[in-house]
């Protein structure tokens, strides 16, 4: 969260512990991101910027713990609109002005560097600009944004020299290899992408929108409902009636505590109060008490209407494995509960049936698990529809000339991948170096349209095994035989291996079904460091005596350009 130029400093959650004014509000603060939430990429669409009359959600705070990040006092009037008001501004108001373009359109670049700025002042003890810096970037992020952030990181950032990195290509390297197919389980979806022989293969890579944040969709659901169960049972008379019917995170336990009885459900803004149940439902899930992943042949019960057809298996084989996963079932249906404490000291017993179900959703296969994903994709892709509809509306109406936008002489790549810009005069070159907001857009939109990755509601084994069959025949052993999983939202329990030889099984399954003789091995290091597994590999290569040749240093950047 930041307002201005300003980024608040958070420990252990404190962030949704309490609110951001002293009066008991929120202020003008509100939650905003550099990434685009319909494509995961450092981007700033422009159906979302609408003309307003100023209102932004910045402001200057009087919090004793705001940290000044660009040096001054507080937020200009013109950061102060743009930096807050990320996913505050209403739609469908009209197009935008080109001044309000330029002006809210690199809203997210802004955020970047002062993201980077923030983290090298409060966890790296050195200046941007004594070391070098690798940056991983997601493998499917478009050349026109890794321009952009080459340009941030020389431009303001002021590092000597850089190395952008693929995350997928990091994380073989981190288990040592350089051919496979990386599982990335994340926290807004799953991308599934095969690397060989150290690069990316682009044709080949799915997305998913379930992650780490639908299984805390899952996992606060549940909880809510064991909280009104529990609250149910409770026959005393003098239970408030203002009490919400939902877990309370602790930011609202506390101010209720504080005006008394009677006091009213004592919310923030909506974004601050869905953020602060979902950091309950988080905490339950890295704690190991509200998701597992069950083992191989483990599924969720037919749902309530088992009348439907679409419900019961059909087919011998499908009937043999309804009757494995009602058998797994009963064997968890009486295993311990795990208890765990919600913030207003109510105490729910999680079962261990419903900690697998949780998990289910990137593996299952039954009706259930596939209408959610169904109804996620389908939601993700009528996002990205807007995105791309609201680019493709700002090119059209654009009649510059990209290949000779601002009077530039396009020349030939250089040896970083770096396209030489031949200019007039060294003010004409500097001023070329820096992308306009309406450029990076219309340059993104082919790109936007089906080239970073094609989002499918498939299950994640399904996922490996389609990404492996879009490469070529040659590959598919090597990829099969490589998977490597990383990401956070892949550091489930019960165990280090639960995760992987859950994959490993159902990926079998598939290809066995036409390939008996193939061999699929999951590749992944323990839990501690599965969430970074990307910095690990970036660390390796960065540490290999060879690769200074590989940076892009800055003499190159002044003479090529981003």
């Amino acid at each position: 969260g930041g307002s201005g130029n300003r980024i608040i400093k958070t420990n252990h959650g404190d962030w949704w512990h309490r609110t951001l004014s002293p009066d008991g509000t929120d202020g003008k603060w509100e939650v905003v991101s550099p990434l685009d939430a319909s494509t995961g990429l450092i981007y700033r669409s422009p159906h979302e910027i609408v003309p307003s009359s100023g209102q932004g959600m910045g402001g200057g705070s009087n919090d004793g713990d705001a940290m000044d990040v660009d040096g001054d006092s507080g937020g200009e009037g013109g950061d102060s609109g743009g930096e807050g008001g990320a996913g505050s501004a209403g739609r469908g108001r009209g197009k935008p002005s080109p001044d309000q373009l330029e002006a809210s359109g690199g809203e997210c670049y802004e955020l970047l560097s002062r993201y980077l700025r923030h983290g090298f002042a409060s966890s790296l003890p050195t200046a941007s600009s004594d070391q070098p810096l690798v940056l991983i970037e997601r493998s499917y992020n478009p050349p026109p944004i890794r321009q952009k952030c080459l340009e941030v990181l020389f431009e303001e950032m002021d590092v000597p020299s850089t190395f952008l990195a693929r995350d997928a290509v990091m994380a073989c390297y981190a288990v040592g290899r350089s051919t496979g197919t990386v599982v990335d389980v994340g926290h807004s979806g799953t991308a599934v992408t095969p690397v060989y022989d150290g690069y990316v293969e682009n044709r080949a890579i799915l997305r998913s929108p379930i992650g780490g944040a639908a299984m805390d969709e899952s996992i606060l659901h549940l909880l809510d409902g064991l909280y009104r169960d529990k609250r149910s049972k409770q026959t005393t008379t003098k239970a408030d009636p203002n009490v919400p019917p939902y877990v309370m995170p602790l930011y609202q336990v506390r101010n209720r505590k504080a005006r008394g009885s009677g006091a009213g459900q004592c919310r923030r803004s909506d974004a601050m109060h869905r953020e602060a149940r979902m950091y309950v439902a988080r905490t339950a899930k890295e704690f190991g008490l509200a998701a597992a992943v069950a083992g191989f042949g483990y599924a969720l019960p037919p749902p309530d209407g088992s009348d439907d057809p679409a419900a019961i298996p059909t087919g011998a084989a499908a009937h043999l494995a309804a009757e494995e996963a009602a058998r797994i079932r009963a064997q968890y249906a009486n295993a311990p509960k795990a208890p765990f404490d919600l913030p207003d000291g109510t105490v729910v017993d999680l079962p261990v049936v419903d900690r697998f179900d949780a998990s289910e959703i990137m593996f299952g296969r039954d009706v259930g698990s596939a209408k959610r994903r169904e109804e996620a994709t389908e939601k993700a892709r009528k996002k990205l529809d807007e995105v791309i509809a609201a680019s493709e509306g700002l090119v059209n109406d654009e009649d510059e000339d990209d290949d000779h936008d601002g009077g530039e002489d396009m020349g030939s790549l250089s040896a970083s991948g770096l396209r030489c810009v031949k200019t007039k005069d060294a003010a004409a070159k500097s001023r070329g170096r820096r992308q306009p907001y309406v450029r990076i857009v219309r340059r993104c939109v082919p790109y936007l349209s089906g080239q970073i990755g094609e989002l499918t509601s498939a299950s994640i084994p399904t996922m490996v095994c389609d990404a492996a069959f879009k490469c070529d025949r040659d590959q598919q052993p090597q990829l099969l035989g490589n998977v490597v999983l990383a990401g956070g939202g892949a550091c489930l329990g019960p165990n280090d291996s639960s995760f992987p030889d859950r994959l490993r099984d159902e990926v079998e399954a598939i290809i066995h079904t036409h390939t008996p003789g193939w061999r699929v091995k999951v590749l992944s290091p323990d839990r501690r460091e599965r969430s970074y597994c990307s910095w690990l590999g970036g660390s390796i290569m960065a540490s290999i005596g060879m690769f200074h040749d590989f940076w892009i240093t800055r003499k190159e950047y002044d003479e090529y350009g981003p």
